[in-house]
């Protein structure tokens, strides 16, 4: 079965603006709504993010701390990673 070169091309095109759109989205994960001055500090913090896109969602089990997810990426400034790379950390040092 031939494929239409034009059809191909349209595809792939639309294939690869739709992965680089997933790679730039932001997802921020807290317990709680974040105020406008956490949002603008985390902006200046992360500058490298795309924020005109982010999506706030609060996850009652994040106990303190956030969780941003950025395509398949993920930077876990939780207090439940913190301990679980603590705990890492000692047992390690025996």
């Amino acid at each position: 079965m031939r494929i239409n070169p034009h059809l191909k091309n349209d595809l792939r095109k639309y294939l690869s603006d739709k992965i680089l759109t997933e790679k730039k989205k932001v997802t921020v994960t807290s317990s709680y709504v974040l105020e406008a001055e956490e949002i603008r500090l985390l902006q200046s913090k992360f500058p490298q993010l795309d924020w005109k896109t982010a999506k706030f969602v609060v996850d009652p089990s994040v106990i303190a701390g956030l969780i941003i997810n950025v395509g398949s990426r993920v930077i876990n400034l939780s207090l439940k990673e913190s301990l679980l790379n603590l705990k890492h950390l000692i047992y390690e040092s025996y």
